[in-house]
């Protein structure tokens, strides 16, 4: 997994040290010791956007009245269809990087969000849990923001860091699982 976060040009250390602040996240939703939720990280790094913001897009549509009305209203605004029943189901199995990809594809290109105006952009961004800044960083893939902090240094100390509380939290989720 560090070698894939090096491959797209990120430093480890800041993807496992994002999946690690995002504990209840991870808590909810690692599969296969964390793997699905370290790619998720990468893929979110590579739109400009932390795990966070991963975790509020999953929470926003697995509120599905809201979702369903937001989905509604961004359809009737940008006057094309928005259609999130693949991401919510996404987001239900926890295919967080499967989501991602079908919220990028949903959102659009950095053209079409262009031409929106103010009220079509933060319906489109209210539709996914997101805030108007981070659709216009994802419809870019800005990852300058993103990866500027690796060249701040520390990375092969947060790195350990990380791993050791990745490696904390995976042990304490299986205990609990046992205990339930």
């Amino acid at each position: 997994l560090g070698a894939l976060a090096e491959l797209e040009g990120l430093s480890p250390g800041q993807i496992l040290g994002d999946v690690a602040s995002n504990t209840e996240f991870f808590a909810k939703f690692a599969k296969d010791g964390g793997t699905n939720l370290i790619r998720a990280a990468v893929q979110a790094r590579k739109l400009g956007l932390e795990l966070s913001a991963v975790a509020g897009i999953t929470d926003a549509l697995l509120d599905f009245e809201t979702s369903i009305e937001k989905q509604l209203e961004a359809s009737l605004l940008l006057g094309r269809q928005i259609n999130l029943d693949r991401a919510r189901q996404l987001a239900l199995t926890g295919d967080q990087e499967g989501l991602l990809e079908e919220v990028r594809r949903q959102i659009g290109d950095e053209a079409e969000f262009t031409r929106l105006n103010v009220v079509q952009r933060q319906a489109l961004a209210d539709a996914f849990g997101l805030q108007v800044e981070q659709v216009a960083r994802a419809v870019r893939g800005n990852t300058a923001a993103v990866t500027g902090a690796a060249a701040a240094g520390g990375g092969d100390e947060l790195q350990k860091q990380s791993v050791n509380l990745l490696g904390d939290i995976a042990r304490n989720t299986g205990k609990f699982a046992g205990a339930v």
